[in-house]
């Protein structure tokens, strides 16, 4: 790994902000140059058109490339000071031109974006000394886990005993598993129930739709009822900020409104609208009417692609649904579009009756 790679490890590059940043377009990539220090030094850096970095701290009266600074067991007042400033540039770069990425092999970020478009389930570390450990859940099971892993973990022999590899472990039906096995990139799971579960091995060797139909098996095999058949509605509670959309004054006007569609809803979901700190707590039980409205100048943010028409059905106290109680339902925080809990569908069930 060069000095470099350790600042672009798991990023994914944004190409429109490179000219912004600084960077100018070459035949093959782009390049920016900037006076490093005040010592006669030039950081010099290229991007290719994948998004792959690579860089040089030049002494710009000898254009000479200087990399004292690379070599961890180099020390001294100097050295450190162009190691700092050469960092720091990198840092900035990567965070203004870059997004971050939860894995760092393409089809494991392909896959976790499935999810979260497919499902609206975000991913979470629960273990503290393995942080590259992400399990995605339904109602706090887990039917996805991603991890890196040697390939011997998997019996694998040769070179790819010793290679790392984004791995995910997923729940499967046990009459499948023979079928499954004999498949190039399956295998026995790793450190879960050989029973139930098979480990995929995300270099590419499994087609993606294979792996999305894996998943949605999975998802299905620990789902709660209330959310295994597409037909039936589905409950979501979804986070809003008063400090920047005040969904109260929206409703005071009118008996329903059109409203940002972050996540799969479908006409006939239910919908709980969490406010966010200070109060939170939920304050609205609504309906979605119609989903997947195409917004064509309603909002002005470009990021918003669709709205949802929702129907407000009940209010509630800020003392009904707070954080506090949710926590008793099995929500712990709520950052983004996610399904209820049956706890909470099952708590919120009396204001549903005839809906």
């Amino acid at each position: 790994m060069t000095f470099e790679d350790a600042y672009f490890k798991q990023k994914v590059l944004k190409h429109d902000s490179l000219e912004p940043f600084g960077f100018i377009t070459s035949e093959k990539g782009y390049e920016f140059r900037k006076p490093l220090m005040a010592e006669g030094l030039e950081a010099r850096l290229f991007i290719d058109f994948e998004g792959k970095l690579t860089g040089q701290v030049v002494d710009v009266d000898f254009d000479e490339s200087y990399d004292t600074f690379r070599s961890p067991h180099a020390t001294g007042t100097y050295v450190g000071q162009v190691r700092e400033a050469y960092g720091d540039l990198l840092s900035q770069v990567a965070e203004f031109c870059y997004d971050d990425q939860l894995f760092s092999s393409p089809q494991a970020n392909r896959l976790a974006n499935f999810i979260v478009k497919e499902f609206s389930d975000q991913a979470d570390h629960p273990f503290e000394k393995y942080p590259d450990y992400l399990p995605f859940r339904v109602d706090g099971k887990w039917y996805a886990l991603f991890s890196p892993l040697k390939g011997e973990k998997l019996a694998l022999s040769g070179e790819k005993a010793s290679l790392v590899y984004d791995v995910v472990n997923i729940k499967v039906d046990p009459r499948q598993m023979d079928k499954l096995l004999d498949l190039d990139g399956i295998y026995p799971s790793y450190h879960m129930s050989k029973k139930t579960w098979i480990s995929l091995v995300l270099d590419e060797t499994i087609p993606d739709q294979t792996i999305f139909e894996l998943i949605r098996g999975s998802r299905s095999l620990v789902a709660p009822k209330h959310l295994r058949k597409a037909s039936e509605p589905h409950y979501w509670i979804v986070p809003v900020n008063l400090k920047y959309y005040d969904i109260g004054e929206e409703f005071s006007a009118s008996e329903d409104i059109l409203w940002t569609q972050k996540a799969s809803m479908q006409k006939g979901d239910f919908v709980a609208i969490y406010i966010t700190a200070p109060t939170k707590a939920i304050r609205y039980l609504c309906q979605v009417l119609e989903a997947n409205i195409a917004n064509q100048g309603y909002r002005d943010e470009e990021s918003i692609k669709e709205l949802m028409r929702i129907k407000p059905l009940y209010s509630f106290n800020d003392s009904d649904f707070d954080s506090e109680r949710l926590k008793c339902f099995g929500i712990k925080t709520v950052r983004g579009p996610q399904h209820m809990t049956d706890d909470l569908v099952q708590a919120l069930s009396p204001y549903l009756k005839g809906k």
